[in-house]
């Protein structure tokens, strides 16, 4: 068979070889060396065999002989023509079939090449099943060869020659070679067809016949090449990122490139490039081989919930950068201030940022802090624990130091204006935060004066006294623009020309929005002026009821929040929201009247408490909605380290601030980790009807210094002692571990939160808890055994899994170093149960199921009741295990001979279900026979039919046997006293 491999290479100009070696009997002997010749083989026009004999002995397909001639003259031998044939043809001959010839054993040297013509159809044996390999090969058998291995199609042509007719065997294959002129014959008139081949015509005949060889496709490289179009850049993700260790980003690259493949028995391999973010892929099959550099980014995980990075972009703005997409609500209040996140002064520092606001990019990984003065210096960044992502789950809490230094004054980047007919306002946009105060401007030399724009920190507002028409250009000057830290724009002073776009587009409503029982939001495609909504909106009612809207600004200058007055009703409020056509864009356009039908639902939903900060001397709560103070005016702060509780009154505007929806209280609080605990009705939220809060506790921490103490806690020896097999568990399991900090020491309120542990990936189960001894005090706990106790009710399945530990600070605010982990076994606490009860294909027998294997089944463990009534155990055959977790019985009735049966004589089948022994008007009869049906009474010898139509009911209660209750093979009892009903079909 041929070969599915690359063909073999040869040289056209082959160079001089030499002959050694020994002889053997008088065949060719050839030992291959770098360069050969031979004395009688001569790049002269006689020897017409000289390129086709050095291709081949340098090959390794021919040889020469030890006396250092290759004797072309001499006849070759049908296994030497075997060998260099199959050779050329590159055949398979390591897998080859055994042709059976009686002098080719597969010992033979030549066997696997004359195994491999033969089963390529390419030579053949004698009728006496023999190859006769030292036979010289004729010239009909050589064109025979030639014509089959190298595929040579017929040719419809006349020969020359007077010894070929059409009448030998051979005349097709000669003709084949004649017409691709391989030979010309002996004579021009005759081929000479059982004359011999000398070795030299072999060598010619064989070197011509490959110019037809279909070139050979080497499959590998081929799918190899075509893998490599597959291979492009990419970005895939991994935990932490663009931080992870290189040997984490190239097994995910591998990964990768392997993801790729449509061809699976392709090998891909990659490896770092010369430059960061490339890597250099293998792609191989076989022996065939590709290289291609890709690039490759590097983003974060699902899991990944860190922030990566804080820095200051000017001196007014800071960015934080999230792995994963943070919610809202846990870094932006209703007002958008920022929370959680806190910038202390620390050491060079010149100034105090004051309030920050924030606004959040799309993605939710980037936001973007402004103060309300500027940041100069360096400041501790914390975050709390209370930073959530949308995904869900806690974002690890934040430590590094900011250093802000802004040099750079601000750059220009566009102006614009536009007006329906004229304007007399025009924006400056700049590449970060300007102040407007001490700018002076001009438009069209005119001074203006100039405000900073709200919602765009980047933008000035111009206003002059003289309208600039819509369609030419004004000129604008401003001198002495500057950033928050006093850099003055380059140049100075700027010069641009803004063009009036002319406005005439009428501003369309693109969403309305319900957001309360008496509020929607409504959005335009345009920016709009909101007092022309003053008095030109309103809620109709189906009855006729007008409800007039007022309206506030929204989100952007887009949107509209129009809210009416407190509506009672039921459930829900049908209308219809009305808008005039007086309403107006920003310049002046009316938009048409508007309408759209809306439905209001009632709020019956209570504020609910999502976070508890401590800022500047203040514990701020933050609500799920706008909320007003209630009547209950005192709430609890226990400190979490002595458990001291501590009251405090609110009164409103003393003490206590309600702004939207949060509650400030003023309080100095010392550092440490609190639990403020809010009674129900301290707040309501804005419904018509208002919903109290409920109860709820939340922790908080306060740091009002930063700690010179850097170095973090660790966590070592996360363990447990397994359960052994059989064993019960017990109510609960534990794993341990210790947390050491030699300087704060460690804090307990970390420790304690049982948010901060998983097992196998996971949350511990509802109900888990911890308990701690420790060395040092409470305030400065320096080595802490810890042992976390989880339920084993629920644990559904026996498993080792990785146990870890994060979050643990110490009093410092450091957190672990790296999270802590081990190997923790806990066993399957869970309680086997009868799941399913079915009748079995006898009708009389009752197949038991329980949800896992189980052990110490009998007759005692089930209560059966047939049509409400409860049978006797002892009417229970005995109970045979079918597998692990199922079980097999019947139930027994017992004979009643000759009884009266409604005033008849009969035989009954009946169960003692009144234990009177023997039967009585008490016992459940299931059938009635003829008397003498049954000779005599018998108790429990007949299997009931279960599917009798005198069983309406049949269910079966799984029952606490004192002696052997049925357990699992853990040990844990099952559950009992569950009804199961027995499924009849």
């Amino acid at each position: 068979m041929r070969k599915d491999r690359p063909g073999k290479l040869f040289k056209a100009t082959l160079a001089t070889t030499i002959m050694t070696g020994a002889v053997v009997a008088a065949g060719p002997f050839y030992t291959k060396a770098e360069a050969q010749s031979f004395s009688d083989v001569k790049n002269i026009p006689s020897h017409h065999f000289y390129d086709a004999v050095m291709k081949y002995t340098e090959a390794g397909m021919m040889s020469g002989y030890s006396d250092g001639t290759f004797k072309p003259g001499q006849n070759i031998t049908r296994q030497d023509a075997a060998k260099l044939l199959a050779l050329v043809l590159d055949l398979d001959m390591n897998q080859v079939v055994d042709p059976g010839f009686k002098d080719v054993s597969e010992k033979h040297p030549y066997y696997r090449y004359i195994a491999a013509l033969v089963e390529a159809g390419v030579i053949s044996g004698y009728e006496d099943n023999t190859f006769r390999p030292n036979d010289s090969l004729t010239r009909a058998q050589m064109a025979k060869i030639l014509a089959l291995g190298f595929n040579l199609d017929d040719m419809n042509i006349r020969l020359p020659f007077s010894d070929i007719n059409s009448k030998q065997w051979h005349m097709e294959y000669v003709r084949a070679l004649y017409g691709h002129e391989i030979t010309t014959g002996t004579t021009p008139t005759t081929f000479s067809p059982n004359a011999h081949v000398t070795r030299g015509q072999m060598a010619s005949f064989v070197f011509r016949g490959e110019a037809f060889l279909e070139p050979k496709v080497d499959e590998n490289q081929v799918a190899v090449d075509a893998a490599v179009a597959l291979l492009k850049a990419g970005t895939v993700n991994v935990s932490r990122g663009p931080l992870a260790t290189a040997e984490t980003k190239l097994a995910a690259v591998n990964q990768y490139v392997a993801s790729l493949m449509t061809d699976k028995s392709i090998t891909t391999k990659a490896a770092e490039g010369k430059t960061a973010g490339s890597y250099v892929v293998t792609l191989s099959k076989g022996d065939a081989k590709a290289e291609k550099t890709i690039d490759m980014k590097f983003d974060y995980a699902a899991d990944d919930r860190f922030i990566t990075d804080v820095k200051a972009i000017n001196s007014k703005q800071v960015e934080v950068h999230f792995a994963t997409p943070v919610a809202k609500s846990s870094v932006l209040d209703a007002t958008n201030s920022v929370k959680n996140i806190s910038f202390t002064m620390v050491t060079g520092a010149t100034v105090n940022p004051g309030q920050l606001t924030g606004t959040l990019s799309e993605d939710g990984k980037t936001l973007t802090i402004t103060a309300n003065w500027f940041f100069d210096g360096e400041y501790a960044v914390k975050t709390t624990e209370a930073l959530q992502a949308v995904s869900g789950g806690k974002f690890e809490e934040y430590t590094a130091i900011l250093k802000a230094e802004d040099k750079v004054g601000p750059k220009y980047v566009s102006g614009s204006a536009a007006a329906k007919t004229s304007t007399n306002t025009f924006h400056v946009v700049f590449d970060e935060p300007v102040n407007a105060s001490g700018v002076i401007a001009y438009v069209n030399d005119i001074p203006a004066t100039v405000a900073n724009t709200a919602g765009n920190p980047n933008q000035l507002t111009l206003t002059t006294n003289k309208a600039v028409a819509s369609g030419t250009t004004a000129k604008v000057r401003l001198v002495n623009v500057k950033d928050y830290k006093n850099n003055l724009s380059t140049p100075n002073p700027i010069e641009a020309d803004i063009t009036i776009s002319t406005d005439t587009t009428v501003p369309t409503v693109t969403n309305v929005k319900v957001l309360g029982e008496n509020q929607v939001e409504v959005t335009y495609d345009k920016d709009m002026n909101l007092a022309s909504f003053t008095n030109r909106a309103r809620f109709v009612h189906s009855n006729g009821t007008v409800i007039q809207l007022t309206a506030t600004a929204g989100k952007d200058a887009k949107t509209i929040i129009l809210t009416g007055t407190s509506v009672f009703y039921n459930d829900k409020y049908n209308a219809i929201l009305f808008i005039d056509s007086d309403v107006k864009d920003t310049v002046g356009n009316n938009a048409a009247t508007y309408s759209t039908s809306v439905t209001l639902l009632k709020d019956t939903i209570p504020p609910a408490l999502t976070t508890v900060e401590y800022k500047d001397g203040k514990i701020v709560a933050t609500f799920t909605e706008d909320i007003s103070a209630s009547g209950n005016t005192s709430v609890m702060l226990i400190d979490q380290k002595t458990g001291v509780s501590t009251p405090i009154t609110l009164r409103n505007g003393v003490n206590a601030t309600v702004a939207n929806n949060t509650l400030t209280i003023s309080q100095v609080l010392p550092n440490g980790d609190y639990q403020l605990r809010l009674s129900a009705n301290t707040v309501v939220d804005k419904a018509a009807r208002p919903n109290a809060n409920q109860l709820a506790t939340m922790y908080f921490s306060v740091t009002n210094n930063v700690s010179n103490d850097t170095v973090r806690p660790v966590v070592v020896g996360v363990t447990n002692t397994s359960v052994n097999q059989g064993v019960s568990p017990g109510v609960e399991q534990t794993a341990t571990f210790t947390a050491v900090d030699a300087e704060s020491g460690i804090n307990l309120v970390t420790v304690q939160d049982i948010n901060n542990y998983t097992w196998d990936g996971k949350a511990l189960p509802y109900g888990s808890y911890v308990t701690t001894n420790f060395n040092g005090t409470a305030d400065k706990a320096t080595n802490v055994v810890v042992t976390v106790h989880v339920p084993s009710s629920e644990i559904k399945e026996t498993k080792t899994a990785l146990f870890t530990v994060n979050n643990i600070r110490d009093n410092a605010g450091n957190i672990l170093a790296s999270p802590g982990s081990g190997n923790v076994t806990f066993v399957s606490g869970a309680n086997p149960e009868l799941i399913t009860a079915k009748v079995g294909a006898s009708n009389t027998s009752l197949v038991l199921t329980f949800s896992e294997p189980v052990q110490n089944v009998d007759a005692n463990d089930f209560q059966v009741y047939i049509n409400n009534v409860a049978i006797p155990s002892s009417a229970l055959s005995t109970v045979q295990r079918s597998n692990s977790n199922t079980y097999v019985t019947t139930i027994l009735g017992s004979i009643a001979d000759n009884v009266n049966y409604y005033g008849e004589t009969r035989d009954v089948i009946y169960l003692d279900t009144d234990r009177t022994r023997g039967y009585s008007n008490g016992d459940l009869i299931l059938q009635d026979l003829p008397y003498n049906t049954y000779s005599k009474d018998m108790d429990y010898a007949v299997s009931i039919d279960l599917l009798s139509n005198s069983i309406y009911d049949l269910r079966v209660r799984l029952v606490y046997d004192r002696l052997s209750p049925v357990r699992n093979l853990q040990g844990n009892e099952a559950k009992f006293d569950v009804d199961v009903y027995v499924n009849k079909y």
